[in-house]
């Protein structure tokens, strides 16, 4: 019976993976493609082997969204960044890995049904799409007992933060704060070696952007030196981008006893190609310029954390986060009146609207990864706050303008399968602020089946 179901899962997983290679095609095709497993002898010993080192992960979630869009001069009337009021997603999730011999095969593919409604104008619209990409792939060989290569897509995550993750030069977003979102991976090229249980290295080649979607893509190498002891564990990473900046980001954390861990993470970067606020002479008034690209300072972001683990065994954690890069108040309050400008001009049905267009471009994509400089994250996790029910909530407070991001989410064990999950995010102190430029409130529900 135990060979069936394996046989089964191996059959779906292929079936999966070769449904999602050639969908796009099919759906402007009539051509017909056999199936990978069309003949399959399930007594040949290749395909045995194939079946006892396959293992299939299947998940499908089903997701609804409410945004409360804000009235925002960086948005105007929602023309600009045309977000959707509601959305509903269905994703379904085939996670596959085959080991062969010394061979390791992993792959993410992704099946996604959208459906969106705008409203604009006074007026509701609806949108409706359907993507099938692999997020996700990677093969792995090792060279020789302490030295592993691979190349694939990956979205290369690490460090303790919650919050953010500034030593990572490759991906800002560490996917700690989203309910069920998947996130893509750049192609990497990586050389591993293992020295012994507390040190390694690896040197990390970013060759392309893979499934993710950047539009100023460019090449980036890393060393990663890692330890990793009894109590604590610490990393280091240089990294250099071509045409860009050459970095130094670490992190490392210690546990000071069964209810108290302490951690960090730190980067620092020569120059700054983020975008700022610049008054011009002229009819045009303002423009974003990388006044900074040149500058011999070196900027610093660094993050400081404490986790507290109660005899309840729920969790508080405090991160402190300074970002060297974001703008001080002066900067803050150009940049306040440059999004008003680009309004104005986007607006007016003159000649310059397309420059009005081109500001607002500049200011939602000016390189920073935070608008101010100063935050605080207050986090408690409630695991079993009642039966089957996880309670996940954070505030984000940003002293410099006194805006902040409330959050809280919940999850429920419905059986072995199903999973229901709900969140809600607020974002106060206005639309110039550091948090409600986009989005007022947005409301998540999710329910998803794995096996």
């Amino acid at each position: 019976m135990m060979t069936g179901i394996k046989q089964y899962r191996l059959v779906f997983g292929w079936v999966s993976l070769f449904f999602l290679m050639v969908l796009p095609a099919a759906l402007s095709s009539e051509t017909i493609y056999p199936s990978p497993v069309d003949g399959a002898d399930f007594h040949n010993p290749l395909w045995q082997k194939l079946e006892q080192g396959f293992e299939l992960n299947f998940k499908a979630t089903a997701l609804g969204e409410i945004n409360g869009i804000a009235g925002s001069d960086q948005n105007p009337d929602n023309r600009f960044a045309q977000l959707s009021d509601n959305r509903m997603v269905l994703t379904l999730k085939p996670d596959m890995t085959l080991v062969y011999d010394d061979w390791r095969v992993s792959a993410k593919p992704r099946l996604e049904f959208e459906l969106n409604k705008y409203r604009m104008d006074g007026q509701t619209r609806e949108s409706s799409g359907k993507t099938a990409e692999i997020i996700e792939f990677q093969v792995q060989r090792p060279l020789s007992k302490n030295l592993f290569a691979s190349y694939g897509w990956e979205n290369l995550q690490w460090g303790p933060s919650f919050l953010y993750s500034p030593s990572n030069p490759f991906f800002n977003d560490n996917g700690k704060k989203s309910l069920v979102q998947d996130l893509e991976g750049k192609g990497f090229l990586k050389l591993i070696f293992v020295h012994d249980f507390q040190w390694s290295a690896s040197l990390i080649y970013n060759t392309d952007k893979g499934a993710f979607n950047e539009s100023d893509f460019e090449k980036t190498l890393a060393l990663k030196i890692d330890y990793s002891g009894n109590q604590s564990y610490a990393s280091l990473i240089l990294s250099h981008t071509d045409h860009r900046e050459t970095s130094i980001g670490a992190f490392g954390g210690t546990t000071l006893s069964d209810a108290v861990i302490i951690y960090g993470e730190a980067r620092l970067t020569k120059g700054s190609l983020s975008l700022f606020p610049v008054a011009v002479q002229g009819p045009l008034a303002w423009d974003m310029s990388a006044i900074k690209k040149d500058d011999h300072t070196l900027y610093a972001t660094l993050l400081a954390g404490m986790g507290y683990t109660f005899e309840t065994g729920d969790t508080l954690t405090i991160e402190v986060l300074y970002y060297g890069q974001g703008y001080n108040a002066t900067e803050a309050s150009n940049f306040t009146h440059l999004k008003k400008t680009g309004a104005d001009f986007y607006a007016s049905n003159t000649a310059l609207s397309g420059y009005g267009t081109q500001l607002l471009g500049k200011a939602s994509g000016n390189g920073l990864d935070f608008l101010r400089q100063n935050y605080l994250m207050l986090q408690y996790i409630n695991e079993d706050i009642i039966k089957d029910v996880d309670l996940i909530s954070r505030v984000i407070f940003c002293p410099d303008d006194g805006s902040s991001r409330l959050y809280s989410s919940f999850s429920l064990d419905l059986n072995d399968h199903m999973e229901l999950k709900t969140s809600g995010m607020v974002n106060t102190g206005g639309s110039d602020a550091s948090f409600g430029t986009f989005l007022d409130y947005q409301i998540q529900t999710a329910v998803e089946y794995s096996f």
